[in-house]
Formats: C-alpha cells, structure tokens, sequence
C-alpha cells in the first residue's frame, strides 16, 4: 500500500541565474504578508483543515482530499478522504517515524510503523506528513537559499490574496521544484493556496479550506 502523505506548502521568489547571491528567507527582508504569516502563527496552539493535494511526477499523477490536524510543537494527524489511500491514517509525534493504519474500530488497532521519509508515506514527490504544516512552511523558508518576492495574488473563492514566490538557488534541494508560490489570505494571513512548478509545468498544488484554530491560551 503506498501512503501518500503531504508535501511541502512553502514559499516563493526570484531565479538566480547570473550568479546573484542568495540567502534563505530569515536572512532576507521577509515580505510583509509572511511576517505577518509569521506573527499570526505565533499565537496558534493548534489547527485543522482540509486539504486537496495534486502532484505530478513524469507521467504519474496524484489527487488527495484528507483532513488535517496539527498541533505544537510537532503533532500531526492526516486521514486521507479520497484518492489512492481513502480511509487511511498517518499519525506523527515529533520523531523520526510515522504509524499508519486504515478503517476505525477494531481494523485501526492494526497499525504499522515506518520511517518518516519512507516511500510507502511519502506523496510521489518524496513529501512527508512533517512538511505540511504551517510551521514546516515556515522553517522550508527559512532554510532554503532563494530570492524571495511579493505580489498581489488571485482572488481565491472570493478572498483576495497576497503572492509570496521563492525561486530555489539549487532545484535539487527542494524536489526538482524550480519556483513555489504561497498563496496568503489578506482576511487571516493564513495559506489558502500553494503551488510549486518544475520549469513551467505545475507539479504541485496544495489548496486549504475549512481551517479551524486553536489559539494559544492567553497569559494572565
């Protein structure tokens, strides 16, 4: 059973062809709509959504729907929707390893261990649960080295949006993708929308909707 996982939702820029030095994100001046992705992150405990996920890798193409549940430092739970791996469940803690199991009841006791980046749990472009995350967005931009820009984005299901695209230094780090688009809602500063091109051609698309968040308790 090949379980696909999540992919990377990550941030955007500028080529760097004519031997221009680039920095990651955090060494940059951060575009205002992802500082203010930053800040709004800091003050949430937990959240859900559903995300449908598109990917294509050669000839191979994957749709996913799953609900996502995530909570800090680094708790994750996706149970696929639709697509290849309905009724399944991935569950990771923080550590080098995943639990997989499919159904509820008494078919969930049955579960399976693996490697967080084995292929059996990872989308078709080697992706795992850890990368899905809000947070994995932000240290994905943090550490890759690129040239980062900021344009008005789409109007998407009638919430206008701000661009962030990052353009990689070195595609070979960031999965063959050559430019990633994020896709930040002006109305909560959150993702709506990530995309990730190879050349010309979209091989990634990460769409959230339903998003529910859990503040941080207030300090007293």
């Amino acid at each position: 059973m090949k379980i696909a996982a999540t992919l990377p939702l990550v941030i955007c820029a500028a080529v760097l062809l004519l031997g221009i030095p680039s920095t990651p994100l955090r060494a940059q001046t951060a575009p205002a709509a992802w500082t203010a992705f930053e800040k709004i992150w800091g003050g949430i405990a937990a959240y859900s959504a559903t995300i449908a996920i598109f990917e294509r890798e050669g000839t191979q193409v994957q749709s996913s729907v799953l609900d996502y549940t995530f909570s800090k430092p680094a708790n994750a739970t996706v149970h696929f929707v639709a697509g290849k791996n309905n009724g399944v469940t991935v569950v990771w803690n923080g550590s080098d390893t995943v639990t997989a199991h499919r159904g509820s009841g008494l078919t969930a006791l049955f579960k399976k261990t693996f490697s967080l980046h084995d292929p059996a749990v990872t989308s078709i472009r080697g992706s795992s649960i850890d990368e899905l995350s809000f947070a994995g967005f932000i240290a994905h931009a943090k550490g890759t080295p690129g040239i980062v820009s900021e344009s008005a984005g789409p109007t998407i299901l009638g919430i206008p949006t701000e661009a962030v695209t990052l353009v990689p230094t070195s595609s070979a780090t960031n999965t063959g993708i050559t430019r990633e688009i994020v896709d930040l809602s002006l109305a909560t500063n959150l993702p709506i929308r990530v995309l990730g091109y190879e050349g010309e051609t979209l091989v990634r698309e990460i769409d959230f909707s339903n998003v529910k968040l859990q503040p941080l308790p207030s300090k007293t």
